[in-house]
């Protein structure tokens, strides 16, 4: 009988230290909180371990803006930013809750400990920036103007945008009636540089040889109208 009680209590004091040690495993971690501050669009994060293993935020169930995370993956760790078109990147590295260092550049290497709190702030802004002129054939036609980002531009040509992030556009025209549709045009804005886009629709012609243009009257196209109207009917008079 004392034999059977001693196993049991054997038995007892090894359940508790194989939870106990669990439970200190479970704890050994670092916490790595990475945050994202822009007034539009916000960029791709990737955290890489040295053992090939990344987190993204990319992946559904991140949030973009603002994740914390618990990793038991200690070792060599980079942290990967793609920007939006045409930003520049900073990111602010705090270690412990102090501020260790701003970097510059899209990528930040680090060695994580456990027990290591980590913050990364990353911020964007405008640098690279030019504009880009769009004129057509007939002119006051709508379009719709996208570029790498999300964001989507609109307007009625001849239009000019001005300060807009250096990248590739697609520009797609509306034709108006009597014109065909014209494919998607790409444009480049280039930094601190004008660029152009023009595009010739086909257009029927009526029967004096002139293009038909869906454009609506100005007001002084209205007032010369009028006024030719009253000569003529002066002229009838006489």
């Amino acid at each position: 009988m004392r034999i059977r009680k001693i196993s049991v209590l054997s038995l007892t004091l090894m359940i508790l230290f194989v939870a106990a040690m669990n439970t200190t495993h479970a704890s050994t971690q670092a916490n790595v909180t990475i945050e994202q501050l822009s007034s539009g669009a916000v960029g791709t994060w990737t955290l890489i371990s040295g053992d090939g293993s990344s987190r993204s935020s990319s992946v559904g169930g991140i949030d973009a803006r603002s994740q914390s995370m618990g990793l038991t993956d200690f070792g060599p760790m980079t942290l990967s930013v793609t920007a939006p078109q045409g930003m520049a990147v900073k990111i602010s590295v705090y270690h412990g809750g102090e501020l260790v260092e701003n970097v510059l550049t899209p990528q930040y290497s680090f060695t994580l400990y456990p027990n290591d709190t980590y913050r990364f702030l990353i911020q964007y802004s405008l640098s690279r920036t030019g504009s880009l002129g769009i004129t057509s054939e007939p002119p006051h036609v709508r379009f719709r103007m996208k570029g790498e980002s999300a964001r989507t531009y609109a307007g009625i040509t001849p239009f000019t945008f001005t300060n807009i992030p250096a990248g590739r556009y697609s520009v797609q025209l509306a034709a108006p009636e009597g014109c065909t549709q014209p494919a998607a045009q790409s444009a480049i804005v280039t930094p601190e540089q004008r660029s152009t886009i023009h595009v010739t629709m086909n257009c029927q012609k009526a029967q004096t040889g002139t293009t038909v243009l869906d454009t609506r009257p100005t007001k002084r196209s209205l007032v010369e109208y009028a006024k030719e109207r009253e000569l003529k009917r002066r002229g009838e008079r006489k």
